[in-house]
């Protein structure tokens, strides 16, 4: 059980998410050659909030990737819903705080010149271990 392992479960098991098939959500990056749409998400930061060694607070980055804008901003709207309270792989997460969310555009070239939309959203996740 790693908090990983908790936010991918979260973005796969979500019923909200239905533009992403579960194979396209990865930790850490997105293989340039594979297809589109997808999920990365990272844990840019992870300490503890309290004497409690077991509460922690940790702040994630969400990318949401697409050909085209408006479908990037869809699935970070999905991302929103799916991130939530609960138990998710043996990981009880207390609350979530949204930061924001910001739209890189595509960028149009030829060849590996071409980058897809991503909309990029932050929030913090307090939970227990």
């Amino acid at each position: 059980m790693s908090l990983e392992s908790t936010i991918r479960a979260m973005l796969i098991n979500g019923t909200t998410i239905n533009l992403v098939p579960d194979a396209r959500v990865t930790h850490g990056y997105r293989l340039q050659d594979t297809a589109l749409p997808a999920i990365t998400f990272e844990v840019t930061s992870d300490e503890r909030t309290t004497v409690k060694a077991t509460q922690r607070a940790a702040e994630i980055e969400i990318r949401s990737i697409a050909v085209e804008a408006v479908d990037a901003l869809a699935i970070a709207a999905q991302v929103r819903s799916a991130i939530t309270t609960g138990t998710f792989d043996g990981m009880q997460v207390k609350a979530v705080i949204f930061g924001s969310t910001v739209l890189q555009p595509a960028a149009v070239g030829e060849g590996d010149e071409a980058e897809p939309a991503e909309a990029v959203t932050t929030a913090t996740i307090h939970y227990e271990e």
